[in-house]
């Protein structure tokens, strides 16, 4: 995890506030209802089409063991791309402020009881009090994707 600081967009699940790096922000939505997919994991509310591309949309505060969130038009969805441009919709309850930290401010998050207990987390960031995670869109695009081809039956073949 690179810790020379940065620029981060704050949001907040459940009166708790995380930090996600602005580079990986594509956009802001308002909720509409996605199309449900069949089997998906509780925390995969459904996909959405935007601009051509399919879409899954996230529950963090489900996906963060938070509990589930009853979407309405007051919650927003912040589409993140990674870095090999995959794209997941996170719905969050607000999106509150654009925040900057210094290498000085950030610490890499530790693993808490010797396992990867913070998975999506990467770092923490030290603003005045508080202590902010980051989220690892990196590894929660790539656990969306494993997820979803693990969730896919492959056809098999047809013996002539």
């Amino acid at each position: 995890m690179d810790l020379s600081g940065g620029q981060f967009v704050a949001f907040e699940v459940q009166t708790q506030t995380y930090l996600i790096p602005i580079d990986h922000v594509v956009e802001f939505r308002t909720w509409l209802e996605p199309t449900r997919v069949p089997q998906s994991p509780d925390y995969v509310l459904g996909i959405v089409n935007i601009r051509g591309e399919i879409v899954p949309i996230y529950d963090v505060g489900a996906r963060l063991g938070r509990g589930p969130t009853e979407p309405s038009p007051r919650h927003v969805v912040v589409i993140v791309k990674s870095d090999d441009a995959r794209s997941v919709g996170l719905l969050v309850d607000t999106v509150t402020d654009i925040v900057s930290a210094r290498s000085d401010e950030m610490a890499t998050m530790p693993k808490i009881d010797g396992s990867s207990s913070t998975p999506f987390m990467s770092s923490a960031v030290f603003i005045d009090d508080r202590i902010l995670s980051v989220t690892d869109i990196a590894k929660l695009v790539e656990e969306t994707f494993l997820a979803g081809a693990a969730a896919s039956p492959v056809p098999k073949e047809t013996v002539a």
